[in-house]
C-alpha cells in the first residue's frame, strides 16, 4: 500500500481570475498537518515511509477499506506534529493520544464523493462531534474511532460565499479552503477536481547552505540557502524560532516556505520558513514541479491581498448571511440552501484535548496581540507621511479606485496593485 500513499490525489490552486465558478463544490479548510494514507493497518507519508504509530491510535478504524487524511495535533502545532511523527521510541508513544487523524477520502471506493462521504459518515464522527451522525441505520452499531473525525465540508453558495469563508478561516489562523468538485471521483494523481484557495503561495525547496547570521544571531543561523526543483537559489531568513535557529535544518533537508508574490526575476519576496517536510522525496517532488513564469510573479488574485494571519472551519455563516446566498443562489438556479444547512461547519479547536481525542477544547488562539501591534504601526507610519512636506509627490484617488486597506503602509509596488487600489498620503517611490 505503501505505493498508493505516493500517489495520493494533489490539488490544483483556484484564483479570481481561473475561470472556474466554485459555486456547487464542497468547501473543506485546507489543513496543515502530515499527510497520512492509512492502509487497514499502518499510517504511510506521501513518500511511502511508514509511520509508527502505537497501536491505540487506529482503533476501530477500517480494515478493508483505505482512508486518506492528516495528521493534526493543532493550530500552529505543526512542528510539534511532525516531531511526534518522526520520533520512533516507544516511551513517546503517549504524545500520539494529542493527535487527531482528519479523514477526508476513502481513496479505493468507486464512488462518486457525496457517497464516499456518506461511507465516511457511517464509521466515523464528524471533527467536534463524539457520536456517528448517518443516515444509515446499521451505522448505530459501529465503534466510535477514538483518534478519527471527518473533515467538515459545506457546499459553496457563490464565488462571495468562497471568499468570504476565505477569510474568516484566515482571520481564525487558517491556511485557507480546499474545494471538491461535486460528484467527482478520487483520482491518484493532481487533479482537476480538487482545488486550493489561499492568498498566499506555498512551495518546498531543499537547504543547500546553514549560514551563520549577526547581531543577536552571530552565535547560531541567520538564514538558509536553498534551492528551488528548478534550479534558482534564494535565502529564506525569516520564520524561524529562536529553537530552530540553535538547531537549524540541515544540509538536504527539504523544508516548506511561503511567499506573497515572485520578483521579476522570479524569485520569492519575503520568504518565510513554515517547516521541514518528511513525508516527499525531493526527486519526486522534481518530477511534478511546473516552474513559475513572469505571469505568476504577480500577486495571487484571490482577494485583496492580506497579511498572513495563519486550520478547519471556525463556524457557518450568520443566518443573515446565508439568507443573502440563498436569495442570490436561487436567482440564478444554482444550489439549493437546504444542502448548506445540513452540512453546516462546526466549530474547531486550537487543539484536541490531551486526555481523550474524543473530548475537544473550544477556545481559538488569540490574535489580538498581533493585530493590535500592526495597527499601531501602521497609524504611526500614517502620521509621519501626512507630516511629510505638502510638495512630496503622493499618489492620485481616482473615484475608479478602491483605497488599498494598509493605506500609506502598504508596501506593495506591483503595478496591478497600484492601479486597482488607491493609497491616500504614500510618498511615490521612483
Amino acid at each position: 500500500m505503501a505505493l498508493d500513499a505516493q500517489q495520493v490525489m494533489l490539488a490544483h490552486s483556484w484564483t479570481e481570475d481561473s475561470g472556474i465558478d466554485p459555486t456547487g463544490y464542497w468547501m473543506a479548510e485546507k489543513l496543515d498537518g502530515v499527510r497520512a494514507y492509512f492502509d487497514g493497518t499502518n499510517f504511510y507519508s506521501r513518500a511511502g515511509n511508514k509511520f509508527y504509530a502505537p497501536p491505540f491510535f487506529s482503533k476501530h478504524l477500517p480494515k478493508n477499506q483505505p482512508l486518506d487524511g492528516e495528521l493534526w495535533l493543532g493550530r500552529g502545532r505543526f512542528q510539534q506534529c511532525i516531531s511526534i511523527v518522526k520520533n520512533q521510541k516507544a516511551d513517546r508513544a503517549d504524545e500520539w493520544k494529542e493527535m487527531t487523524y482528519l479523514v477526508f477520502d476513502a481513496p479505493k471506493l468507486d464512488l462518486t464523493y457525496e457517497k464516499r462521504l456518506d461511507y465516511l459518515k457511517s464509521i466515523m464522527p464528524t471533527f467536534g462531534k463524539d457520536a456517528i451522525q448517518s443516515s444509515n441505520p446499521s451505522a448505530a452499531s459501529n465503534k466510535v474511532p477514538p483518534y478519527a473525525r471527518i473533515v467538515p465540508v459545506q457546499k459553496c453558495l457563490s464565488k462571495t460565499h468562497l471568499l468570504r469563508e476565505l477569510d474568516h478561516v484566515q482571520t481564525h489562523g487558517g491556511e485557507g479552503i480546499m474545494l471538491r468538485a461535486p460528484r467527482s471521483r478520487y483520482e491518484f494523481k493532481r487533479s482537476r477536481t480538487l482545488l486550493k484557495v489561499k492568498t498566499f503561495f506555498d512551495e518546498e525547496a531543499i537547504v543547500v547552505g546553514v549560514v551563520k547570521g549577526s547581531g543577536k544571531n552571530s552565535h547560531r543561523m541567520g538564514h538558509l540557502d536553498v534551492k528551488a526543483p528548478d534550479g534558482r537559489l534564494f535565502s529564506v531568513g525569516s520564520g524561524f524560532t529562536d529553537a530552530q535557529r540553535d538547531k537549524p535544518p540541515k544540509v538536504g533537508t527539504i523544508i516548506t516556505y511561503k511567499f506573497q508574490e515572485l520578483s521579476n526575476k522570479l524569485n520569492p519576496r519575503f520568504p518565510t520558513f513554515i517547516g521541514e517536510r518528511i513525508d516527499i522525496k525531493w526527486t519526486d517532488y522534481c518530477k511534478t514541479y511546473t516552474p513559475p513564469t513572469l505571469k505568476a510573479a504577480t500577486p495571487a488574485k484571490v482577494v485583496s491581498l492580506l497579511k498572513q494571519k495563519s486550520l478547519i472551519f471556525q463556524g457557518g455563516d450568520s443566518d443573515d448571511d446565508a439568507k443573502n446566498d440563498k436569495d442570490k443562489t436561487n436567482d440564478n438556479g444554482n444550489v439549493n440552501i437546504d444542502t448548506y444547512e445540513d452540512e453546516s461547519v462546526d466549530n474547531l479547536p486550537s487543539s484536541p484535548s490531551s486526555n481523550s481525542a474524543s473530548s475537544f477544547s473550544s477556545s481559538t488562539p488569540s490574535i489580538a496581540t498581533t493585530t493590535s501591534s500592526l495597527n499601531r504601526k501602521r497609524a504611526l507610519q500614517q502620521k509621519t507621511d501626512k507630516n511629510d512636506d505638502s510638495d512630496d509627490d503622493t499618489t492620485t484617488t481616482t473615484s475608479k479606485q478602491q483605497p488599498c486597506k494598509y493605506g500609506a503602509a502598504c508596501y506593495r509596488r506591483n503595478p496591478d496593485h497600484l492601479k486597482q487600489y488607491s493609497h491616500p498620503n504614500k510618498r511615490a517611490r521612483n
